[in-house]
C-alpha cells in the first residue's frame, strides 16, 4: 500500500472532485412580510408579541443538549398547564419525557387532537445562554436554540393558544413537543408508538425554513466503517498491517462513489459526509483499528439503492484488504428514510425545498405535512444562531394562517 499522506491526499482530491451538478435546492433566504391569504388569522397583538419573545427567552436560556431535556421539557409541561391545557408527558426513557397538550374539552369528550403543532425541545451542544442585541436597527434574540428550534416551540404555543382562544367552539388541535431530534429522533419515534392507533389529519412541524413552506427535504441514512489490522512498531511497519490507510483508502472509494448517488429536480444531488474518525493509539504504532462514520442526505431512491450504490464502490477495497491481512466492514444504520414530499397547499406562502432532515418521518400517521419556521438553518449548531424578533412575530402570524386554512 502506499503511504498515509499519499492516502489522504487522495482523499482531500476525492473530496474535492468535482461532480456533476443537478439542480440545487432552491432557497428565500429574505424574510418575507406576514402573509396575507384568503384564510386569514389574526397578527399578534403588541402583548402577545412581548409574551412571545419572553417565553422564546425563558426556553432557550434553559439547556436542553440532547439526552439533557428534563428541566425544558418540564418548564414547558408547566407552562402550558398554566394556559389551562391537559397535558400528558410521554416517556422516551427514564428521565426523558415529550410534552403532549391539548384542550381540557376534548380530555372531556375523550377525544385526542386530529391536527398537531409540533416542533423539539433538543438542541445540539454547548449551550449558549440566551442575549438580546440589536443589529441595523432590529431586536436579535441569540442564543443555542433561538432558531433549532425554540424558536418554533415559542410561537408554535403563542400562535396554537391564540387560535384556539380565537374560537366558538374548540378545534381539534393539540401542541407536541419532543426531546432527541438532533440525535436520531427517538423523541417522536416513542410518541409515534404511544400513539400507534390514532390518525392525525394534519402537523405543522416547526424547524427553521427562512419564512417558507417547505415543499420536500431530504432523506437521511448513516453507515460506519470500520478497519481492523495488525499493530507493530512504526520503525517496522513491513511487521504490521496498518487499518487507518486501509480506511483512508475505503473513504477515497466511497467519496467517488458519492456521484453514482440518485438526484432529483426537485432536491438536487445525494451527499455523502464523513463526519468522525478515529484510529491508532500513537505516532510511532501502526495503528491497529480504525473507524469512521458518514451521513447521506438522500435525494431520490431509497435507503436500499444507497446501501447497494455505496457497497458496490468499496467492495474492492474489502477484498483488497482482506487480500493484505487486514479486516475491513461497512455497516449501514438499521434505519433510515428517503427523501419526503410535504404539503404545501397554504395560499400566500413562499415554498422552498430544504436539505436537512427532520422529524416528520418518524410520525407516518399524519396525513398533512407541513414544515415552517423562520430563520435560517445555516445559523443553526452555530455560535452564530440568531433569530430577530420580526421573525419570530413573522412565524407566530404564519402558523396562525396554516391553522386558519386547516379549521
Amino acid at each position: 500500500m502506499a503511504p498515509l499522506l499519499t492516502y489522504l491526499s487522495l482523499a482531500l482530491f476525492a473530496f474535492s472532485e468535482a461532480r456533476p451538478q443537478q439542480s440545487a435546492p432552491s432557497s428565500i433566504t429574505s424574510a418575507s412580510p406576514s402573509p396575507s391569504t384568503s384564510a386569514t388569522a389574526d397578527s399578534l397583538t403588541e402583548d402577545e408579541q412581548e409574551e412571545l419573545f419572553d417565553l422564546h427567552e425563558k426556553l432557550v436560556d434553559i439547556p436542553s443538549i440532547s439526552g439533557e431535556e428534563a428541566e425544558v421539557a418540564k418548564f414547558v409541561e408547566e407552562y402550558l398547564t398554566e394556559l389551562g391545557y391537559y397535558v400528558e408527558t410521554v416517556e422516551v426513557e427514564e428521565g426523558r419525557n415529550n410534552v403532549f397538550a391539548y384542550p381540557q374539552a376534548l380530555k372531556g369528550e375523550g377525544k385526542w387532537p386530529e391536527t398537531l403543532v409540533t416542533s423539539h425541545l433538543d438542541t445540539v451542544g454547548p449551550h449558549i445562554s440566551f442575549e438580546r442585541r440589536e443589529k441595523n436597527g432590529t431586536m436579535y434574540h441569540y442564543g443555542r436554540g433561538t432558531v433549532d428550534a425554540k424558536g418554533c416551540v415559542a410561537a408554535g404555543i403563542v400562535a396554537a393558544h391564540k387560535f384556539i382562544e380565537s374560537r366558538d367552539d374548540t378545534p381539534s388541535l393539540g401542541l407536541l413537543f419532543v426531546v432527541g431530534e438532533e440525535t436520531g429522533g427517538d423523541g417522536m419515534k416513542a410518541f409515534a408508538e404511544y400513539a400507534q392507533n390514532s390518525t392525525f389529519r394534519a402537523g405543522i412541524f416547526g424547524e427553521p425554513t427562512e419564512g417558507n413552506l417547505a415543499e420536500a427535504h431530504k432523506g437521511s441514512y448513516r453507515f460506519t466503517l470500520q478497519a481492523d489490522g495488525v499493530a507493530a512498531h512504526s520503525a517496522y511497519p513491513h511487521l504490521g498491517v496498518s487499518a487507518l490507510n486501509w480506511l483512508v483508502e475505503a473513504i477515497v472509494a466511497l467519496n467517488k462513489g458519492e456521484e453514482a448517488l440518485p438526484w432529483s429536480d426537485l432536491l438536487g444531488n445525494s451527499t455523502l459526509n464523513f463526519g468522525v474518525m478515529n484510529a491508532g493509539v500513537a505516532a510511532n504504532v501502526v495503528p491497529e483499528s480504525a473507524n469512521a462514520s458518514a451521513a447521506i442526505r438522500i435525494a431520490n431512491g431509497t435507503t436500499e439503492d444507497i446501501e447497494e450504490i455505496l457497497t458496490r464502490a468499496v467492495q474492492p477495497v474489502i477484498d483488497r484488504a482482506e487480500s493484505a491481512g487486514a479486516n475491513l466492514t461497512i455497516t449501514f444504520a438499521d434505519v433510515g428514510y428517503g427523501a419526503q414530499i410535504l404539503d404545501t397547499d397554504v395560499p400566500g406562502l413562499d415554498k422552498a425545498v430544504m436539505a436537512y432532515g427532520t422529524d416528520i418521518p418518524s410520525l407516518p400517521q399524519v396525513e398533512k405535512r407541513y414544515l415552517y419556521g423562520t430563520g435560517s438553518i445555516h445559523t443553526a449548531h452555530s455560535i452564530r444562531e440568531e433569530l430577530s424578533q420580526d421573525q419570530l412575530v413573522q412565524m407566530a402570524d404564519a402558523y396562525g394562517v396554516i391553522l386558519a386554512h386547516l379549521f
